[in-house]
């Protein structure tokens, strides 16, 4: 062997030695969880709920902290520039990982390039409704309406931009209708809007309309997961029922780009192992959440699928978000 080579062979070894040696040693400091969105909030909830129980498995305090801004974007961007060592996670979601590159031009961050997905948490179905006086029974009943001509119709969101505004514009891409939108400051104004039948329909965060389904006033004609949700195991899925549609809000965790991959493993591991707490499970499930643990290779490749999909809806220029 040449004296180049062995040279060579040295300077990896030397390279590779602290990556490996801090895998092993990890974690032996406290881990900080970044939640880009407002203390007291659903996102919030989940993340406080999972830093305790990833705490225990870890060994290790996991301090959350809130970097609120742009959509969940700050927060990203600040994990992104952290030292890839583990000890700073993000508690992303499709706002920070699948609508952003779409909707902020001087986005401070590549959401596949300067990330390593570690894995999926929660995933949270939203529910299409009517007014239970409405005279629109059944999700055909629906669709007819739609596929009718659906400029007739007008629908509420929580804003423009959010999950229960862009998911009808994935629906309507698939369908080619057009109802018209009404946007409102959030779940609750939408809803109301809905009961007093200002709008037609709304399709909304599980939890923003289940009391009101449990009261009789509203009806749920479909839910938007890929499989039926236990809110309401007896309703169809949009994609069950024909039409090609699955949106949920979930929500994963990832690491700066960089970060060895014993260390992600451990942190997928942990998480696993958090996720099968009854206590979270149920907690979550009270704010219309379903726990949904994914390795790294899987979660990398559903927020590749995310984006692609949710690119679709954003960069249509009938789509405004002003």
């Amino acid at each position: 062997m040449s004296l180049l080579s062995r040279w060579s062979k040295l300077l990896v070894l030397c390279l590779c030695w602290p990556l490996g040696a801090m895998a092993q040693d990890y974690p032996n400091r406290a881990v900080r969880l970044v939640v880009p969105f407002p203390p007291g909030g659903v996102v919030d909830i989940s993340g406080r709920l999972l830093a305790d129980e990833l705490g225990r498995h870890l060994g290790v305090n996991v301090i959350v902290e809130n970097k609120v801004g742009a959509g969940g974007t700050i927060g990203a961007a600040e994990v992104a520039r952290a030292p890839a060592d583990g000890y700073t996670i993000l508690l992303g979601g499709a706002a920070t990982h699948a609508f952003a590159p779409w909707v902020y031009k001087q986005l401070k961050y590549d959401p596949t390039k300067d990330f390593m997905a570690v894995t999926q948490f929660t995933e949270g179905p939203l529910a299409l409704c009517v007014n239970a006086t409405s005279g629109t029974g059944t999700l055909d009943d629906f669709m007819k309406q739609m596929k009718a001509g659906g400029a007739a119709l007008n629908y509420a969101s929580n804003g423009n931009g959010t999950f229960p505004h862009l998911s009808v514009e994935l629906m309507n891409q698939v369908l080619g209708a057009k109802p018209q939108h009404v946007p409102f400051p959030g779940g609750a104004q939408a809803v109301t809007a809905l009961m007093g039948g200002q709008v037609q329909f709304t399709q909304n965060h599980i939890p923003v309309v289940q009391a009101h389904v449990k009261s009789g006033r509203l009806r749920v004609l479909a839910t938007t997961g890929a499989t039926r949700s236990p809110s309401f195991p007896d309703v169809p899925t949009l994609k069950e029922a024909g039409i090609d549609v699955v949106a949920s809000a979930w929500f994963g965790l990832f690491v700066p780009a960089g970060t060895p991959p014993a260390v992600v493993e451990r942190i997928h591991q942990a998480t696993a192992a958090a996720a099968k707490s009854a206590a979270l499970r149920e907690k979550l499930a009270a704010q219309g959440d379903e726990v949904k643990v994914e390795g790294p290779a899987r979660f990398q490749a559903f927020q590749v699928a995310e984006l692609e999909k949710w690119r679709r809806v954003l960069t249509n220029p009938a789509l405004k978000l002003d």
